[in-house]
């Protein structure tokens, strides 16, 4: 699985807040919700084994994305078209079907087929870089089996972290997706 879609999925699985007195998984289903209604935001992607940065990424609602990989060339997705840097200019590369890849990870039918397979378990507060987060575990198994942990600021109501465990083709790995920025106007993907 490319780094696009694994960042894609890992944002996808991680969208969380919470409601008071709800059950778990309602209070994750509203921050998952809240997180759809995002204008924009930040992403950053760390391996958990070495601590490396293995991506950053950029969202404009509804349908832009900079994503920045550790190594490798810069890309951008702007609707349907997917703009990759070679030598310093950023060149429109076809790819069929990314603006329809990219939107599923934030469409309610995708939430809801991530969800229905869902097990969600609360397990009490902690702190990300200084800001108060209600942490939830649990297991989606849809579009792949994965078990993951997100950090919900207790301000925001938005997911601020969340790692997930899962294999692909044998290797498992752990993600960890650092979020801020939401809703900053500061954010801005134009075509070029």
């Amino acid at each position: 699985m490319s780094k696009i879609p694994k960042m894609l999925a890992a944002l996808a699985l991680g969208l969380a807040s919470s409601a008071a007195g709800a059950a778990p998984k309602d209070e994750l289903h509203a921050a998952f919700a809240k997180f759809l209604q995002a204008k924009s935001f930040r992403a950053s992607v760390t391996d958990v084994k070495n601590g490396g940065v293995v991506s950053t990424m950029e969202f404009v609602a509804p349908d832009r994305y900079r994503i920045k990989p550790a190594k490798g060339p810069q890309s951008l997705v702007v609707g349907d078209t997917m703009y990759l840097d070679m030598n310093g200019k950023l060149t429109p590369m076809p790819v069929p079907g990314i603006g329809e890849k990219v939107a599923q990870y934030r469409n309610k039918d995708f939430l809801a087929e991530v969800e229905s397979g869902m097990t969600v378990q609360a397990i009490g507060d902690e702190t990300v870089d200084g800001e108060a987060a209600k942490v939830y575990a649990y297991t989606v198994t849809k579009p792949l089996k994965s078990d993951a942990k997100t950090w919900i600021s207790q301000k925001s109501g938005l997911p601020i972290q969340i790692e997930s465990t899962g294999s692909f083709m044998g290797h498992t790995a752990t993600t960890r997706v650092r979020y801020s920025g939401f809703d900053d106007p500061s954010i801005r993907i134009d075509a070029p």
